[in-house]
Order: C-alpha cells, then sequence, then structure tokens
C-alpha cells in the first residue's frame, strides 16, 4: 500500500528499478500556455535544480520531465533565456556546464540503459486516453531514471506533481518506487470551509493552510468572514482587532490563486447577522425584537443593506464565480406584522421572495448565487417552483443513518425546477456538543462516507466540509482549527476518489501526515479503526515525525477532557457530603478528587494557552482558554469555596 491521499484512480506498481531521487536532475517544463505558477511550484518541490521551460501554444496539455543524472565532479549553473524565431517557441533554461566527467542525461526516445539506469520517459508516449473530457487528471510514471507528469491541464500537472512529491515524503532513503499512476477527480469543485466567526488562525497561518489543502488536491474554499472582513461603508460590522486588513485580504486571495483554489465568500443575507443587528443603529431591521440574528425581509431599508454587504464582498473578490448567500435557519421568517400582511403569512413565499431579489442583485452581477437549502426543506411545490433557477442549493445534512434518501429526495426536488444542488456534510458541527476540543469524530466520519456515496449516485459536481467555529457568532468556540486535519483530509480523499479505500485512509493518514508507519502503529496499539484517531493519536505522540504541533495540541486537549471530566463528577461527591455531613471518609473522598481534579487542571491550562498561541493572536487564545475553564473557576469561586475546598491541602 502506498499512503496517497488522496488515494489515485489506477495505480500500478512496476518491476522496473526505483528512482533515486537523491541525485541530480533536470527538469523540463512543456505547457501549452504559459503559466508562471507552474514555473514556481517547479522550483519549490526542486530547489537549484535547472528547468528548461517551453509553452508550445499548439501542442496539447503539460508535461514535466524529471530527468536523473549521474553526478560530476564539479558543476557551474548558469541561467539563459533563448528564442527560436521560425518555431514562436520562448524557452527559459538553466545549462549546466560540467567538468571532470560529462553530465549523463537520461534522453527521451533513447532505447536500453544510461549508465546503468533505464531511459527517462518520452512526454509524447503518455497514454492520456483516460483523462480525456476530464478536467485536473494526471498521468505519472517514475523509473530509474526519473519522472514524467502529463495532464491536459495545469492544475491537473500541479496535482501529479503534489503525488510525486507525496511519494517523495513516503521515503526517506530518496528511492521512490517505479509506478505508473493515472488520476483524475469525481468531483469538479472540492471545498474546504474557513469559518471565521470565532476563533480563527492567524491571518498568515490561513495562507499557510490554502497551500496545504491544495497539496492533497482541494481547488476551493469557503469563507464565512462575518465580522472579520474589512467593510468600507459599514465599519462599525468589522472586528476592531481581528478583522482582516485589506493587504491581508489581498494576501489570502493571493495564495488561493497560485495553488489553484477558488475563493468562494459567503455572506450571511437574512439570518445569522447577528453582527451586524446587535448594532443599536440596525436593530429596527430585525424581525422581532428577540431574533437578533435575523433581518425583516419587507422592511423598506433591508435591500440596500444586504446588497451593500453583498456587493463589497463581490467587489473584494474579482476571481470568485461564486457568491453564498447563506439563509439558513431564519427561524423568526414571517413573525412581524408587516411581513405576515405582505406574504399571507406563509414562510416559504416571504423567503423566496426576498432570496429572488438577491438572486437577480448576484446573477446581474455575473456570480452564481449559493442558498443553504434548510429553509425550503419542506416547501409547498407552488412556491418553491417561483424560485430563480439562476441559484444554487447548497444541501447541508451532518447527522442520521439516511442522507442518501434525504439528498436524494431534495437533490431531484431542485433538480426539477433547474436548480444545480451542491452538497455539505461536516467535518465539524454543533453535534449535541458546545465544547468540542476535536470533532465528535464517529458522527463525522460517517457522515463524509455516505455523502461520499451519495454524491457519487447523484453526481453532485461541488462537496463542500463544512467546518464550524461555533453554533452561531454569540456562542462559544467549538474548538480549534488545527485539530480537524483529519476528517478534513478524509473529505479531501473522498472528493477526489468516490471509491477510495476508508478502510485504509487511519493508515494512510498517519504515515503521510504524521510519519508513523502502519507496522509501527499496530505493533505498538494492536488494531484500530477510522474512527479511532483521536484516541490513538495521543499515545502515538513519541513516534511522531511529522505535524508533531498539531498531534500535541490533540494530546493536551485529551489532558484537559481527563481533568474536566473527572471536575464534573465533583457533585457527586459534594451530594454525598451534604448527605453525611461531618462523616471523615466522606470528607476525605471528596478532598481527594477535588485535589486530584484541580492538579489536573492547573497542570493543562498554561500547556493549552502555549499551544494556542503558535496559531491564534494572544486574546484569541486567552479567549478560547477561558472559555474551556470558565466554569470550573466558577465553581472555584462558589460551590468549592462554600464546601471549604478551595486551596486546602489538608
Amino acid at each position: 500500500m502506498l499512503s496517497l491521499i488522496p488515494e489515485p484512480k489506477q495505480i500500478r506498481m512496476t518491476e522496473k528499478e526505483p528512482w533515486r531521487a537523491g541525485g541530480e536532475v533536470r527538469l523540463r517544463l512543456a505547457m501549452e500556455v504559459d503559466d508562471p505558477r507552474l514555473v514556481l511550484h517547479c522550483r519549490r518541490a526542486f530547489p537549484g535544480r535547472e528547468i528548461i521551460t517551453t509553452v508550445s501554444g499548439a501542442a496539447e496539455g503539460y508535461s514535466l520531465l524529471i530527468e536523473g543524472f549521474a553526478e560530476s565532479k564539479e558543476t557551474e549553473i548558469t541561467e539563459s533565456t533563448e528564442s527560436t524565431e521560425s518555431t514562436g517557441k520562448t524557452s527559459t533554461q538553466t545549462e549546466l556546464v560540467a567538468s571532470g566527467q560529462d553530465a549523463a542525461w537520461a534522453t527521451p526516445g533513447e532505447a536500453g540503459l544510461n549508465n546503468g539506469r533505464a531511459s527517462a520517459p518520452d512526454p509524447a508516449e503518455a497514454d492520456l486516453s483516460a483523462l480525456k473530457g476530464r478536467t485536473e487528471g494526471y498521468h505519472l510514471e517514475v523509473i530509474a531514471s526519473g519522472a514524467i507528469i502529463r495532464a491536459l491541464d495545469a492544475p491537473g500537472l500541479y496535482y501529479g506533481l503534489q503525488t510525486l512529491l507525496q511519494l517523495q515524503s513516503l521515503h526517506a532513503d530518496d528511492d521512490i518506487p517505479a509506478v505508473s499512476i493515472t488520476d483524475w477527480p469525481d468531483t469538479e469543485l472540492r471545498v474546504m470551509n474557513f469559518d471565521l466567526r470565532q476563533t480563527f488562525s492567524k491571518p498568515e497561518r490561513l495562507t499557510l493552510y490554502l497551500a496545504e489543502f491544495s497539496r492533497y488536491k482541494t481547488n476551493a474554499v469557503l469563507i464565512e468572514y462575518e465580522d472579520k472582513f474589512p467593510f468600507s461603508t459599514h465599519r462599525e460590522f468589522s472586528h476592531p482587532q481581528h478583522s482582516l486588513s485589506e493587504e491581508q485580504l489581498e494576501a489570502l486571495q493571493a495564495a488561493a490563486h497560485e495553488h489553484y483554489i477558488e475563493i468562494i465568500p459567503l455572506q450571511q443575507s437574512f439570518g445569522h447577522l447577528e453582527y451586524v443587528l446587535r448594532h443599536d443603529a440596525w436593530k429596527h431591521l430585525r424581525e422581532t425584537e428577540e431574533s437578533t440574528g435575523e433581518i425583516c425581509p419587507s422592511h423598506p431599508q433591508t435591500y440596500e443593506l444586504i446588497t451593500g454587504l453583498l456587493a463589497e464582498m463581490m467587489d473584494a473578490h474579482p476571481g470568485s464565480l461564486y457568491i453564498h448567500l447563506g439563509c439558513d435557519e431564519v427561524y423568526s421568517l414571517c413573525e412581524c406584522e408587516a411581513c405576515s400582511m405582505e406574504f399571507g403569512g406563509v414562510r416559504e413565499r416571504a423567503f423566496i421572495s426576498f432570496l429572488n431579489r438577491l438572486i437577480e442583485f448576484t446573477a446581474s452581477r455575473g456570480r452564481q448565487p449559493i442558498f443553504w437549502h434548510d429553509m425550503l426543506d419542506k416547501c409547498p411545490p407552488e412556491e418553491l417552483a417561483k424560485l430563480d433557477p439562476r441559484s444554487a442549493a447548497m444541501i447541508w445534512i451532518y447527522n442520521g443513518r439516511n442522507i442518501k434518501h434525504e439528498v436524494t429526495s431534495l437533490t431531484h426536488k431542485f433538480r426539477a425546477l433547474g436548480i444545480e444542488v451542491m452538497g455539505a456534510p461536516a467535518v465539524r458541527s454543533f453535534d449535541w456538543a458546545e465544547h468540542q476540543n476535536y470533532p465528535v469524530i464517529d458522527n463525522r466520519t460517517d457522515n463524509l462516507l455516505q455523502w461520499a456515496e451519495t454524491a457519487g449516485k447523484l453526481d453532485i459536481r461541488c462537496m463542500v466540509a463544512t467546518n464550524w467555529t461555533g453554533p452561531f457568532s454569540l456562542g462559544v468556540p467549538y474548538g480549534v482549527f488545527e485539530t480537524t486535519w483529519y476528517p478534513m483530509l478524509l473529505h479531501a480523499d473522498l472528493t477526489w476518489n468516490r471509491h477510495a479505500d476508508a478502510g485504509t485512509f487511519i493508515d494512510r493518514f498517519l504515515e503521510l501526515f504524521h510519519g508513523i508507519s502502519s507496522e509501527t502503529g499496530h505493533a505498538q496499539l494492536g488494531n484500530y479503526l477510522l474512527e479511532d484517531y483521536y484516541d490513538i493519536i495521543w499515545k502515538l505522540i513519541d513516534n511522531v515525525q511529522r505535524n508533531k504541533d498539531y498531534a500535541e495540541l490533540i494530546a493536551i486537549m485529551h489532558d484537559f477532557e481527563v481533568a474536566t471530566d473527572r471536575s464534573r463528577a465533583i457533585h457527586k461527591y459534594a451530594y454525598r457530603w451534604e448527605l453525611y455531613p461531618g462523616d471523615s471518609a466522606e470528607w476525605r473522598s471528596l478532598l481527594n478528587n477535588y485535589t486530584r481534579n484541580r492538579n489536573g487542571r492547573e497542570a493543562v491550562k498554561p500547556r493549552m494557552l502555549e499551544a494556542l498561541l503558535q496559531y491564534q493572536p494572544r486574546d484569541m487564545a486567552e479567549h478560547f482558554v477561558t472559555s474551556r475553564f470558565y466554569l470550573h473557576d466558577y465553581l472555584e469561586r462558589t460551590l468549592y469555596q462554600e464546601l471549604g475546598l478551595v486551596h486546602d491541602e489538608d
């Protein structure tokens, strides 16, 4: 088993010699259309190595030939650019001048061996018939003298390079096995999610995570900025400390473009507008006084306000084809007197009327609007028929055993009206657990697997791994983004290859992401399954070779949960003390448990803060820690002090 993520569609191990990739190489990059990003990624993958670049303008597709050659005693590298007038081609190359002995290049098309090594494959000989009509696919061939990647488009070549780099990272001895891989995505839009409503990573880390997403062949990210967006017209809606600057937003977009990722901005337009309607100047737009986050669609000022926010969001993302309008969980819809009169008390009528106005606005600006499906889940057919088909319904169902049945029914309903359907499983959601130091993984793996099967049967072309940081902006944070890599990469695996082997995913993840071979993991812990990651990674912490900071963060969260779960049980001993006041055995039992639990909490608190400071600004990290320890600190000031337990060491 090769521990690749995503798992390739077609992979064949050959009996040829491995490529000893640690030696000198020369790269030949041929492009149908010039794409500087490919040159950049080749330089990053093979720093200091020679790259010969040609732009054909006519020949189909893209190729990267990596040729190994015998090492010379001394080398001098110079770079030159030459233009060939007869062909109109331009070649930028780095010439190698060798002394001591001639460089022995593995020349494409030569038969037999070159200095005892097999010839490099010829780019023109690669069979790309399996990729016809498949965007972002690639063919990768590795033999003793090097490797060849061929693709029909630039992203495909980039993804082939990522697979080669994964193979290289898995073989510390630089002996990459001879292999032939033909691969392509099952899902057109493979989307991750940045939810910036609660605690989130430092802006510079967000840009790094875009690069990391792309290594696993993700090609889009859905970003809900909320008050972290640098609004210009309504500056009061931007967070005073944590709103992104215009420069940070531009850096995020540049990183996305560089890694073939599209940003899909999400601007709430109906519900979840707490960050807007909490302000006294705008609370008159609430549907009811109690509906802090839900706006009234019939108020004359609402349309102007929402379209103004949408316009800013679209202007800030000129390269995005989509805009997500939100529009989920509008619980108080049609409760105000004006809406009830205008729409006859029919909630779906009020919803569709306002949504259609937003669809018209965004579509007229050349964007496809997306909305969450839930408010139309049980919409009467006569009302649903009024929905503007220029939109896309994003179905989010995060729990339950009947994903296929529910999604199929909804998909048929929307598609019958010409409305596109997109899918949204969750890598972290509410899961009836407000505090999630890491995802409730049993629910998440089941949800992702059901969605992969369903998306395959219905041919859903866009799948988003929603990764919520909290229930809404007035709640407390669920957990930390950096603990969600495991389900995120399962999503990447399943959206690229819907038939990827889920049974081997945990072994592939541990080896590729953490450098722990399956032999090491199973020898130490015995058997473990897909949903066991968070139960085992802290036990394997001494074996982690890569991304150890994430594993250590999970270990800290585990230690916190051990301490606080026991702390919640203190009430049992306090209850017994009330039953048997003055009993020395009962007091000792209560005191022993309190002391052990308090010591555990106090030991983990500074470790948690120190770990979080790697990822979050200090005040945000402190906010997260405070949210976790608040109940226990409150009990210290009240119940434990009342019982005489606080700081009692006897």
